[in-house]
């Protein structure tokens, strides 16, 4: 049975469960010491990581190229965002509990091909869209990682002294000649670490999102699809039941898409601002260094930073469509049944369905949007305004 369950587990959740149990914030295991010692270091890596670049930034200021500022501010929102995570994902830990529990529950009871077929299929999607996520991120980073090696001496000409130490994120200049090697060493291999960090959280975190969204959309769809054939010739007791159970059914899939919800709101809304702020970042970027004539490797780690920025829009904007329109099918579907042929305590009963429809599924930006394909054309007009005024302030 618990291979069953760990095989059932792995189409649900595909590979989130591994990062989530390494970065020790996978509910069923978060409840030790060194699970909690885990989260607790992470969260101090970001912490530090973010603190260091707010220094340099309040002390130099711009002192050196626009997009090494640019970069540094990308990271700023990012080791953010991450600490936010680790801190949700650890107060909601009972909640993300109880919808794992419900996944492996269906995952364990869908006998029928067909059932198994479409939650495969959901499954699926949630992870290419990890894959996509984490490739992205790897790359960003690694390329970062291997041209910004960590320098440690310092060059001086006739009492002029030289910084040639490289930072991940930021300019050479916010780092002076008189620095410690040692206090270096901590600073670069900080926002080293909490770089890491983030592709592994953010891409872990966000994997499980998604695939929990993506499997309520399949178990509204296969709920609807079991009264596709409910017909006026059935028997008043199989009538009965079907509703009984759909009803039944419906109202746990409800419950489990609002404990999601109010389990990911808050981390749907840092995750928006962070992707705004990288897209539009990174777009202004890429025009400073298309006017300097700079035509270099930052060009695709730039367009790869707004890719993965509108991946993660988007994600989020189509789990929350298809949540939406698989409970606007369902009213769709009740009315299409033959209730008019059906007896009056029947018809109640569908007529009080209808209604209970109308109490949707929703993944929202911080309790206040729905996130859906209109969200997402509203974001994307929002970020071409923002962008258009950083342009003007930065160029």
């Amino acid at each position: 049975m618990q291979l069953q369950w760990n095989r059932d587990m792995q189409y649900a959740l595909g590979f989130s469960k591994v990062c989530c149990q390494v970065l020790g914030i996978w509910p069923t295991q978060c409840n030790g010491v060194l699970p909690f010692l885990r989260r607790l270091l992470l969260l101090i890596s970001q912490i530090v990581a973010c603190v260091f670049l707010l220094d340099r930034l309040i002390r130099y200021g711009n002192c050196g190229l626009a997009t090494h500022l640019i970069e540094a501010w990308c990271g700023i929102t990012g080791f953010t965002g991450t600490a936010i995570k680790i801190v949700i994902f650890s107060v909601h830990k009972d909640r993300i509990y109880r919808i794992i529990q419900l996944a492996m529950l269906d995952w364990a009871n869908a006998r029928e091909t067909s059932v198994r077929q479409i939650m495969s299929q959901y499954a699926q999607r949630g992870r290419i869209a990890y894959i996509a996520q984490i490739g992205a991120a790897a790359m960003i980073v690694f390329e970062i990682s291997l041209t910004r090696l960590p320098c440690f001496t310092v060059d001086s000409f006739e009492n002029n002294y030289s910084s040639t130490r490289n930072l991940i994120l930021g300019p050479p200049c916010w780092i002076p000649s008189t620095m410690p090697a040692s206090l270096y060493f901590v600073y670069y291999f900080s926002t080293f670490i909490g770089l890491w960090v983030i592709v592994f959280f953010y891409t872990g975190c966000d994997a499980f999102m998604i695939a929990a969204a993506l499997h309520i959309c399949c178990q509204l769809e296969i709920l609807n699809a079991s009264l596709e054939n409910l017909s006026d010739e059935d028997s008043h007791t199989h009538q009965r039941f079907r509703i009984n159970e759909y009803s039944k059914r419906h109202n746990k899939l409800l419950v489990l898409g609002n404990e999601l919800n109010h389990a990911v709101q808050l981390i749907i809304f840092a995750d928006i601002f962070s992707n705004m702020s990288v897209i539009c970042i990174s777009g202004i970027a890429i025009l400073v260094n298309v006017r300097n004539e700079n035509m270099n490797n930052d060009i695709l780690n730039l367009v790869l930073r707004m890719c993965l920025g509108y991946t993660g829009l988007f994600m989020y904007s189509y789990v929350g469509e298809k949540l939406s329109s698989q409970a606007d099918k369902s009213r769709t579907i009740l009315y299409a049944c033959p209730w008019y042929n059906m007896p009056m305590d029947i018809v109640k009963d569908i007529g009080f369905m209808i209604m209970r429809n109308n109490s949707f599924c929703y993944l929202t930006i911080g309790g206040v949007f729905v996130m859906n394909y209109e969200s997402f054309k509203r974001l994307t007009k929002l970020m071409f305004s923002y962008f258009s005024v950083l342009k003007l302030m930065l160029t």
